[in-house]
This record gives C-alpha cells, sequence and structure tokens, in this order.
C-alpha cells in the first residue's frame, strides 16, 4: 500500500470530499484523524476507518479557531507519534450576489475557506519543519480556476484566496521537504449545500439552507472517487489536482483573456512611440 504506516489529519473530514479522501487513506493503508466541526460525525467516520483495519479517532475541530486547529495537531501528534498530510479541506458555501452579501455571511465565508486553511498551515508547518517534511492538501474548487459563476461571487473569492496562499506557500516550504497540492474540485455529491447549519453564533448562527438546494450536487462526482484522485494527486506531488477535465476550457479561456490584454497593452505603447 503506497501510503501505509502514514498518518493523513483532515479537516471536514466527516462528509463529502473530506470522508471521500479519509477512506481513500485508510484504504491505501494510512492512519486518519477525522476532525470536523461536528463531533459524532467525525466519530463515525473514524468507527467506518477502524473497521478497515486502520487507526482512527474523531476530534471537534472549528478550524476558524487557531487554538482549536492547535489542539487538533496536538493530539494528534501525541496519538498517533506523527503526522505526514494535512488535509485543510473544511469549506462552506452560499449563494448571493455580489451587491447584497450580508456582511456576517461573507465573513463566515472567508473564516472557514481562508482563515481555515491559513491557521492549519500556520499550525502544522513548524511541526513539519521539525519532523523533517509533509505534505500539505488545500481545497480549493473549479471557481479557483476561473469560473465567475453569477451568485458565488464570495466563494468565488474565496477559493482564488486558496489557491494564491497555496501557490505562494510551495515555494517557501519548499526547501523544507514539504509538499503542497490544491484540489480544485468541480462539483461533487456533497452536502455543502447545507453548510450554514454548523454557522457559528457570532456570524449569525445556524441557519438551514432550502432542500431544494441539494438538486445542485446530486449529479455530482463521487466523493470516494475525488478521494482516488487525491491519493494518486499526492503520491505524484502534483500542484494542481483535477477532478473535472471540462474546466479546462474555462482555465484555456481565462488565459487567452489574459494574454489578448498583455498584447493590447504592447499595441498600445507601439501607438505611444509612433
Amino acid at each position: 500500500m503506497r501510503l501505509q504506516h502514514k498518518v493523513g489529519v483532515i479537516t471536514g473530514g466527516a462528509s463529502g470530499i473530506g470522508r471521500g479522501i479519509a477512506r481513500a487513506f485508510a484504504t491505501e493503508g494510512a492512519d486518519v484523524v477525522v476532525a470536523d466541526i461536528e463531533a459524532e460525525r467525525a466519530e463515525q467516520v473514524a468507527a467506518e476507518l477502524r473497521g478497515m483495519g486502520v487507526k482512527s479517532f474523531g476530534v471537534r475541530c472549528d478550524v476558524t479557531e487557531r487554538s482549536s486547529v492547535e489542539a487538533l495537531a496536538g493530539r494528534s501528534w501525541n496519538e498517533l507519534g506523527r503526522v505526514d498530510i494535512l488535509c485543510n479541506n473544511a469549506g462552506v458555501g452560499f449563494m448571493s450576489p455580489i451587491a447584497e452579501v450580508p456582511n456576517a455571511d461573507a465573513e463566515w465565508t472567508f473564516a472557514v475557506n481562508v482563515f481555515g486553511v491559513l491557521n492549519g498551515c500556520a499550525v502544522f508547518v513548524p511541526r513539519f519543519r521539525k519532523s523533517g517534511g509533509g505534505h500539505i492538501l488545500n481545497t480549493g474548487s473549479e471557481h479557483s480556476l476561473g469560473i465567475p459563476f453569477p451568485g458565488l461571487g464570495i466563494y468565488t473569492a474565496t477559493k482564488h484566496a486558496v489557491l494564491a496562499i497555496s501557490d505562494v506557500l510551495r515555494r517557501e516550504v519548499q526547501v523544507d521537504g514539504i509538499g503542497v497540492s490544491i484540489l480544485c474540485p468541480g462539483p461533487v455529491k456533497t452536502d455543502v449545500w447545507n453548510a450554514a447549519r454548523n454557522r457559528q453564533d457570532r456570524f449569525g448562527g445556524p441557519l438551514r439552507a432550502p432542500e431544494h438546494m441539494a438538486a445542485v450536487l446530486d449529479h455530482g462526482l463521487d466523493p470516494d472517487e475525488v478521494g482516488r484522485i487525491v491519493v494518486d494527486g499526492i503520491l505524484r506531488k502534483d500542484f494542481y489536482i483535477l477532478t473535472h477535465p471540462e474546466v479546462r476550457a474555462v482555465a484555456e479561456e481565462r488565459g487567452r483573456d489574459v494574454m489578448a490584454a498583455f498584447d493590447a497593452l504592447g499595441e498600445g505603447k507601439k501607438r505611444a512611440r509612433g
């Protein structure tokens, strides 16, 4: 097994993509710490993984709080003796036009999707340096690559930020033997649509999304398939880990737009000189 005797820590591991990654790690023989804001569900997934023959336990972790992430790291090293892979996977989303986004919703989305990643990196990178290396997977989105879908402006902004953080981080930690990847999945069958059920009180408290929102992701990719893609990408030490080949057209379109702007800049300078 390619990850046998390794230890992975996965935030947002109690459902969706996080659970899919956890199951893929366990299939490969890795021990797994399942971290999630929903402690009971995290332990349920951990029990499932123990049934697959690996060590696993669930931990309640609120990634928006640095102290909670510190506690996660401490328990992981104390109980399993090492951590080899951190998956900063916890994420939330909601839909609202940019001009109508309530501040509390925007702050909540940035707190989980961006500061959650920052907290994970800030806590685990020093430990990885001390232990001689490791790997960090940050979960972005197809929106990290340039899908400007109306109604998802704040979510898209956070996922662009995750790409920026990851791209800089990989250059900062390469000398330490720490690898960095960003997962940019397209639609996956998860319950991220209902993430606000766990929204913290300081951001307005829990809010249940309309049930019809579930249909948006009903036909998404199986999270277990995403988990297998993640394992292969980490083992190859890929920076970008992608799941939906059709997103390539969107990335190419953005690239063409950028190149066209550079071409226009060059033509403008020629006219100015002429």
